[in-house]
């Protein structure tokens, strides 16, 4: 069983909240190697800061050393977080200021955090790939991975806290726009292939608390709890299609 798997950060242990035994991705490896008799291989493409635009090109290159008759069974997709979060400047710019002298370099990042409220409200709002670059490559790639894979789960992009929201102003509201258009591409592509896990739904149901489940000083990262919410998403699912098959 051949199980690939591309995230950001957010599938990644986090020192002092998320131990590596504590990973969705390790419980859910754990789970399938005790259901399953085959041998699992786990493509694991978990690394920090990437985009949909970086995971769909891994994505593509390691389809060219999966031999087309070995059974490619599950694809796991969580990224977004990145993508969606509100910048004061553009890719382009920050490549130019990571260009420049240090000293220069630092006074610039300096003012671009103590201000960073104040420009986006004020429209100086930039994403690392735009809504509609977005839901072109994620309606390619999964067009693309339901004649790869037996099934698909993308899991949407967790909300962020008050806190973080009033640190960049429209992080939420662009969290809940680029949801959608998963939840849209996913309906689009209308295959019984593909299923969404909601981690954005379930935690928006326990608002209250959600602290609990989103790093408080970060407002994306998700904590250990998270983790398992899920893992149990995923094995929940697993097992209905057990059952169905039997």
């Amino acid at each position: 069983m051949i199980v690939a798997y591309y995230a950001d950060s957010l599938g990644l242990s986090r020192p002092g909240h998320v131990r590596m035994e504590e990973r969705y991705i390790f419980l859910f490896e754990k789970w399938l190697r005790g259901h399953y008799a085959e041998e699992i291989f786990i493509i694991n493409r978990a690394s920090a800061a990437l985009t949909i635009d970086k995971l769909y090109k891994m994505y593509k290159d390691d389809q060219e050393y999966i031999k087309d008759e070995q059974k490619k069974d599950i694809l796991i997709i969580h990224e977004g977080v990145c993508d969606c979060a509100p910048r004061p400047v553009s890719r382009r710019v920050r490549m130019l200021i990571s260009a420049l002298p240090m000293f220069v370099r630092t006074r610039i990042i300096t003012f671009l955090h103590k201000h960073r409220s104040w420009l986006l409200k004020n429209g100086f709002a930039n994403y690392l790939v735009p809504a509609g670059k977005y839901r072109d490559i994620l309606k390619e790639w999964l067009s693309n991975a339901i004649m790869q894979h037996e099934r698909i789960y993308v899991i949407t992009i967790s909300p962020t806290n008050e806190a973080i929201d009033k640190h960049s102003p429209g992080f939420q509201k662009s969290i809940t726009r680029y949801n959608r258009i998963i939840r849209e591409v996913v309906s689009e592509i209308a295959s019984d292939k593909l299923f969404i896990i909601d981690i954005h739904d379930m935690l928006s149901k326990v608002s209250e608390k959600l602290n609990d489940y989103i790093i408080e000083e970060d407002g994306h990262h998700i904590t250990a709890l998270a983790h398992r919410l899920i893992a149990d998403s995923l094995i929940q699912k697993e097992t209905e299609l057990l059952k169905a098959n039997a």
